[in-house]
């Protein structure tokens, strides 16, 4: 159980790195520009990837939560996309990780699970971290635009963290992501038409998007799902709003400012520190 612990808390850190790729992969595009458009797109390549895996057409399970499942997961990637439209990609980010609040709150007001003090520790301290990096970008005196944006990017959070609960309450999560990939597609197929692909480049950009960045660490999101808390699911990842200004760096040049790389220290370490004493100090409580 260890071993299998330690390769789902791996996966999930490759999914972070996948997930933080998306930002300068929204930045290159050049001809397809509209929010729900680049939703559509990714999803329908996201679709076939796991269609092509699982050489399976998906059936809709009259279980709830599996309903559930596939409207969360195709309200978090179409809400995340449009938010990068409308606001700036560090804020998207850095606002939908708000799902750790969110998890807390589904937790112990829905489902009346009493948490840990330590996730709660730890989830306050990682929100600080986060909001530490990017209080430089994260602003208020903003257009109309960014403001709904900001909004977006929160109200993806909460469905972020509703899926991270769902996910560990169904039998294939597989299913959740090729439905709710179709579903995004049906919503933007108007804006797919009005928004072509317009490039060599925007295409392959927009595969690897649905190949790789959402369809890929959605697998493995899904395949840590149920070796890991709800919390943990979305905790780990949090390395994502790292990683992201990294390619900003590389590609532009943009340096991180002093806060961003005290708050970044300060994720880091709390989530190694957490995963430690979750190994070592729990662990020894359980098995004693």
């Amino acid at each position: 159980m260890l071993h299998t612990r330690k390769v789902a808390i791996a996966a999930l850190l490759f999914t972070a790195f996948l997930w933080s790729t998306a930002g300068i992969g929204f930045r290159l595009l050049t001809t397809v520009s509209n929010g729900l458009a680049i939703s559509g797109y990714r999803s329908f390549f996201a679709a076939l990837f796991y269609i092509a895996v699982f050489r399976s057409m998906p059936k809709m399970q009259s279980n709830k939560w599996f309903k559930i499942g596939v409207f969360t997961y195709a309200t978090v990637t179409t809400l995340f996309v449009t938010a990068n439209t409308l606001t700036t990609a560090a804020n998207a980010i850095v606002l939908q990780y708000t799902a750790p609040i969110f998890v807390c709150l589904y937790l112990f007001f829905i489902f009346k699970k009493p948490l840990p003090k330590s996730d709660i520790i730890a989830t306050i301290i990682i929100f600080t971290g986060i909001f530490i990096f990017f209080v430089d970008s994260l602003t208020l005196q903003v257009s109309p635009a960014m403001t709904a944006g900001n909004i977006i990017a929160i109200a993806s959070g909460a469905a972020f963290g509703l899926m991270a609960i769902v996910l560990g309450q169904v039998s294939k999560p597989q299913n959740i992501f090729i439905l709710g990939n179709c579903l995004n597609v049906i919503i933007a197929i108007p804006f797919m038409l009005l928004n072509p692909i317009g490039s060599f480049l925007d295409l392959g950009i927009l595969i690897y998007l649905g190949f790789i960045q959402i369809g890929l660490s959605y697998l493995l999101f899904a395949f840590a799902a149920s070796k890991v808390s709800p919390l943990e699911l979305i905790l780990i990842p949090a390395l994502e709003p790292i990683l992201n200004p990294i390619w900003v760096f590389l590609f532009d040049g943009q340096a991180p400012s002093f806060l961003s790389v005290v708050g970044g220290v300060i994720i880091i370490c709390t989530i190694l520190v957490r995963s430690l004493y979750r190994e070592v100090f729990q662990g020894n409580i359980s098995t004693s």
